[in-house]
C-alpha cells in the first residue's frame, strides 16, 4: 500500500495531509472495465471543495479525467463516503495504460503529490502454438492464451476451435494442451477469459499433417 503524506502547520498544531492507494499497479483485459481506489485525509479545519482523477503526464498540469476528451462517456467517480475516492473507467482501451492519481483541494490548498498513484496496463490477448504451428498427428501440441502480464483477477480461460467452444476447456490454467494431436485438431484457435466471451484473441491456426 503506498501512504504519501504532507504536513500542514497550524494554529492547532501540525495536521496531516494523506492520500493512499491500495493498490499500486493492476492488469486489467482491453474492453472491459476498472476500478481504481483510493483513500484521503485533510486538516479537520479545512473545508474540501473539490476532488478529482487525472492522468499523470510528465511536465503537464493535472487534467481532470472527466473532462478529457479521450475518456468522454467512459469515466465515472461513484459515490463514496468522505474520505474514499474511486475512478471507474470503462471500455478500456491500449491507450488507457498509464499512472493515475487522486487529487483535491481544500479552503486552505491543493493536494499536490509528485509521488506515484496506481498503474494501469491493458492488454490483449493472444494465442501462442508450441513447438511450431504445423505439426504431424501423434506430437504434442501446447496452445497458450498469453497476456502482457498477470490479469489482475485471475479468470478462468475458454477455448475456441473454428469459433465454437473446446468442451471442458475452461480452467483456470491458460493452456490447451493437445497431446496427442489428432488430424480433427486441425483448425482456427482463440481463447477468450471467462465472464466476456466476446473479448477474443485473434485466431491462430493450427495445421495438422497426416502421419507417413
Amino acid at each position: 500500500m503506498a501512504l504519501f503524506l504532507i504536513y500542514f502547520s497550524g494554529l492547532q498544531g501540525n495536521s496531516c495531509t494523506r492520500v493512499s492507494y491500495p493498490t499500486r499497479t493492476m492488469c486489467v483485459l482491453q474492453g472491459t472495465s476498472v476500478n481504481i481506489s483510493c483513500t484521503y485525509s485533510h486538516p479537520p479545519d479545512a473545508t474540501l471543495n473539490s476532488t478529482y482523477w487525472f492522468k499523470w503526464r510528465a511536465n503537464q498540469e493535472p487534467s481532470d479525467l472527466q473532462s478529457d476528451s479521450e475518456y468522454e462517456g467512459r469515466v465515472e467517480y461513484p459515490v463514496e463516503e468522505t474520505g474514499r475516492s474511486t475512478l471507474r473507467i470503462t471500455d478500456l482501451r491500449h491507450t488507457d495504460s498509464s499512472e493515475y492519481r487522486f487529487t483535491f483541494k481544500t479552503s486552505q490548498r491543493e493536494w499536490k503529490s509528485i509521488l506515484h498513484g496506481t498503474t494501469l496496463t491493458v492488454t490483449g490477448l493472444r494465442v501462442e502454438v508450441t513447438p511450431v504451428a504445423t505439426v504431424t498427428e501423434g506430437q504434442r501440441v501446447t496452445l497458450t492464451c498469453i497476456t502482457s502480464c498477470p490479469l489482475a483477477d485471475k479468470p478462468s480461460y475458454i477455448w475456441y476451435q473454428n469459433n465454437g467452444p473446446v468442451t471442458g476447456s475452461e480452467n483456470p490454467k491458460n493452456q490447451l494442451v493437445l497431446d496427442p494431436v489428432g488430424l480433427q485438431h486441425a483448425g482456427n484457435y482463440s481463447c477468450s477469459v471467462r465472464n466476456y466471451p466476446h473479448l477474443r484473441s485473434p485466431e491462430e491456426t493450427l495445421t495438422t499433417n497426416h502421419h507417413h
